[in-house]
């Protein structure tokens, strides 16, 4: 069964009962006028190696480094970094992230370095991201990072309810990562993937709606800490470290893409500017992206017999060639950022960040023929294809004070409100209840979600002669208030009209065709209050041998209290080799939309339910209400530097997840009809009707390494610097225990988590994935290739397909590369290609593509993508 039988496209105007309300521009003149800081410990242990030397920031440190990443910084043999850096024992010639780290505030926010931290934190460069060809961050990181997958359109193409992508990192969902931008958590979307897939019942932030010309690095942690970093991190935590003025210049690109095929061309515009303010370190960054997407379509041959006999003559003129649902949507996106940052006084800095981003995507679907049941002949003579629309609008805005005490406490006051508001559309439809005097465009309803911020953190640093380091203490409280709102769409969206009996003498479906809009009864405003206070100790028992202990209590009004606890020690061999573990326990809340959203989709003669685990049906069907998720996660690694132009690093893991948050089996047959009709929910005991709710479906454990090799070959100079890299990643998940089937469901012969829904938590994203790459550089010319390998996965297209009907997709293996040049005074051309051989993944099975009426040709959760090979031609310009 299809979980979202259309595909969501929005509305421009800002629609439906769901209103701005007057006093969002209080809170955002208040979350401009506070503050925000960034989390503590972010940088702890870049991976220091060749690959990363090799690409230095071309940015010049600016005398404060007040809210800016501090990169390539050396210290000579025998010395210290001075306190006013925030950074020490610093190793010779050793990479340093420091994330928030001011000469003001030192060592609230500390640097750990490859010679001193606990936990691993891989860095991906601008550079790197920019590397890829692509045109958002999450799948520039799905071609830089092993850990990250992200699978096309939210995870299940155009089945899924959101046009996003998402990051899964470790093979978790994506709601068990936790998101930040400048150490700073990121609001999540108003978009679930409430659509099947890898990422299917999720509602994680949207990193495509911050601009690729803002980001100086992005920061990846890779193991669970939410003690360290904030609730949701169950399987690590992913930084966004946004560029802050360290220099007086900036950058313009402009970029065409496109596909092997011919479609899909892509124009986009993207750039900075940074400048310096005052003379005593502040400064800020301006950035910008535009981003015009033309669709492409990688469906088959409609199968359906869309034309009666007396329409052959039109059936032989339009061909079967008329199916436009798998493939890249149409969507215009403008997304803007500032990131500044200002001394107010000697101990005190101010900083303000701010991201807005703009975004319409047009999705089609189904084609219905002039003889489909749910056509009005009157109106689309010739049939008709819904389309879907999306219209987003994101914005974020943090700011902060912070400083240091005379007693030399570092203190950071912060405050950040997030907000997306989207309208969901559709036009060229219909509802058939209504007959002639249908609409065709319908306002289907706004979904909105916001997150508001307010909190302190402290740290004090504390010297004795007993320690050979000093210790550290950082302690912080934090308040949030979440919302999620789902308002209304037009009367005829969602209405029964007058009309009960179609052109083929069956009830048609209700509402619009496709996609119904939301009900009075789905519509709602919903809260929550969220308390959060944490506190940390890093300590040296001995010169090589660290210790951090951290713990986190967090309580929810709608849940209760959930504290997590972490515990992680480092023993420095030599300065070359290392060995760290950590053991940590982590929570996460469901999402306010994983709750109470609610909706009604239909296909092509269904319709399928997703209900609000508080809808008196869900209850009806053995709801019993959604649950936080627990965790216990494990770690064991080494870093090791045997020459100064190799570096290895390995991480072992085990992730423990208890109450998994997953969508229930989409219920239906003629037992479960039956039961609905007597229940007085459906119309008719034949309805063909699917239905599904949030619960907690059990436990899982998902083992998994991490490994990264990076060498640099030596080359003679004069033939310039050749660095080799090769990266892997396994995670795999089993379940170890099942959640009960209620005792309804069992009477009607449904199954709780069935084929389906378990293929998606652990088969649908691929087990591993593997990377080898080159990276040759020599003065003006830089070429780069890269390798790249995902594991097969598993493709089931509905609920309750026999084994014999499932799509297995080989492994899929990608030739990246890109070659640059520098040419005039600060102008670079560049050229790249994506799947260079133009290799797609394995077809569906025959079965697919006939209960799909020919629609799906290649299984939409390939994790390498189905478009076919990729191109792109770039010119950018630095000044």
């Amino acid at each position: 069964m299809m979980r979202s039988g259309f595909f969501p496209r929005n509305a421009a105007a800002a629609r439906g009962p769901v209103a701005v309300y007057s006093d969002h521009a209080i809170t955002l003149m208040a979350a401009l006028l506070l503050s925000v800081a960034p989390v503590k410990g972010f940088g702890a242990t870049t991976e220091a190696g060749p690959d990363a030397s090799s690409k230095p920031t071309s940015k010049t440190p600016s005398k404060s480094t007040a809210g800016k990443a501090v990169r390539g910084v050396a210290v000579p043999p025998g010395k210290t970094a001075g306190a006013s850096s925030g950074l020490a024992h610093v190793g010779a010639g050793e990479e340093i992230v420091a994330t928030g780290a001011a000469d003001r505030t030192s060592p609230a926010f500390r640097v750990a370095t490859l010679t001193n931290s606990t936990v691993r934190v891989a860095v991906v460069t601008a550079a790197q991201l920019l590397q890829t060809g692509q045109t958002n961050v999450i799948s520039a990181l799905q071609m830089t990072s092993p850990e990250i997958n992200a699978p096309p359109g939210g995870g299940g193409g155009a089945y899924s309810t959101t046009p996003t992508q998402t990051v899964i990192l470790r093979n978790l969902n994506a709601d068990e990562t936790l998101v930040l931008v400048n150490g700073v958590r990121r609001h999540i979307s108003a978009l679930g993937n409430w659509g099947d897939g890898p990422a299917e019942g999720t509602e994680p932030a949207d990193l495509s709606l911050i601009p690729l010309s803002a980001i100086d690095h992005v920061e990846i942690i890779t193991e669970g800490a939410t003690a360290l970093y904030g609730q949701d991190a169950l399987g690590g935590a992913v930084n966004i470290v946004l560029k802050s003025g360290a220099r007086n210049g900036g950058t313009a690109n402009l970029m065409n893409s496109g596909y092997y095929r011919g479609d899909g061309q892509a124009i986009e515009g993207y750039g900075d500017i940074e400048r310096t303010i005052g003379h005593r370190g502040g400064g800020i960054d301006i950035a910008w992206q535009v981003l015009n997407q033309l669709p492409t379509h990688r469906d088959g041959l409609n199968t359906a017999t869309l034309y009666g006999p007396q329409d052959a003559a039109l059936q032989q003129k339009v061909g079967q060639d008329v199916n436009r649902v798998e493939g890249l949507s149409k969507s215009l996106a403008e997304v803007f950022s500032f990131n500044g940052h200002v001394p107010v006084t000697d101990r005190v800095d101010a900083y303000l960040t701010g991201t807005r981003g703009h975004r319409t995507t047009d999705r089609v679907g189904f084609p219905r023929g002039p003889a489909n049941n749910n056509n009005v002949r009157a109106i689309y003579p010739n049939g008709f294809a819904p389309i879907e629309t999306f219209d987003e609008l994101d914005f974020q805005v943090n700011g902060g004070l912070r400083g240091v005490l005379p007693l030399g406490v570092s203190w950071n006051t912060y405050s950040s409100f997030g907000r997306e508001q989207v309208n969901e559309d559709v036009e060229n439809d219909l509802n058939p209840t209504f007959g002639a005097q249908s609409q065709t465009n319908f306002h289907q309803g706004t979904i909105v979600a916001s997150e508001l911020i307010g909190g302190a953190k402290f740290s004090k640093e504390f010297r004795s002669a007993a320690l050979p380091k000093p210790a550290v203490l950082d302690f912080g409280l934090e308040y949030r208030h979440d919302t999620y709102q789902l308002g209304q769409g037009d009367y005829q969206s969602w209405a029964t009209g007058p009309v009960l009996i179609g052109q083929t003498g069956v009830q048609p479906s209700s509402g619009a065709v496709g996609y119904a809009g939301f009900e009075p009864v789905n519509a709602g405003n919903w809260s929550r209050d969220i308390f959060d206070g944490h506190v940390g100790l890093d300590i040296f028992v001995t010169k090589k041998w660290e210790w951090t202990i951290g713990g986190r209590a967090v309580s929810y009004s709608d849940l209760g209290a959930a504290p997590t606890g972490s515990i992680g020690t480092r023993y420095n061999f030599s300065r070359r080799f290392a060995l760290r573990a950590n053991v940590n326990t982590g929570y996460r809340a469901p999402t306010l939309g994983a709750v109470h959203y609610n909706a009604t989709s239909t296909g092509p003669g269904e319709v399928t339910e997703n209900l609000s685990d508080f809808d008196p049906t869900a209850r009806l069907l053995g709801a019993t209400g959604v649950k936080g998720e627990s965790s216990r996660s494990y770690n064991i690694g080494f870093d090791w530097t045997p020459l100064d132009s190799l570096h290895l690093s390995l991480d072992g893991y085990r992730i423990d997840i208890n109450d998994r948050i997953e969508s229930t089996t989409e219920f239906s047959g003629p037992l479960m009809n039956q039961f609905l009709y007597s229940q007085g929910i459906t119309s008719s005991p034949t309805d063909k009707i699917y239905v599904t709710y949030m619960t907690n479906i059990g436990n899982t454990t998902t083992n998994g390494f991490t490994g990264k090799i990076s060498y640099q070959f030596p080359v003679d100079p004069s033939w310039g610097k050749l660095v080799g890299t090769v990266m892997a990643n396994a995670a795999d998940t089993e379940v170890t225990h099942y959640a009960s089937t209620p005792a309804i469901l069992g009477q009607l012969g449904q199954t709780y988590f069935d084929s389906l829904s378990r293929n998606n938590l652990l088969r649908a994203s691929p087990k591993n994935k593997e990377s080898f790459a080159l990276d040759w550089s020599r003065g003006r010319y830089s070429v780069y290739v890269q390798e790249q390998r995902y594991a097969g996965v598993e493709w089931i297209n509905y609920s309750g397909d026999p084994a014999s009907t499932w799509t297995h997709i080989r492994p899929q293996v990608q030739t990246n590369v890109e070659f640059s040049a520098r040419v005039g005074r600060g102008f670079t051309l560049t050229v790249g290609a994506n799947n260079l051989f133009n290799k797609y993944p394995t077809h569906v099975k025959r079965s697919t593509v006939a209960e799909t009426q020919g629609t799906i040709a290649y299984p939409m959760t390939a994790p390498g993508g189905y478009e076919g090979g990729y191109y792109y031609a770039r010119v950018g310009y630095v000044f």
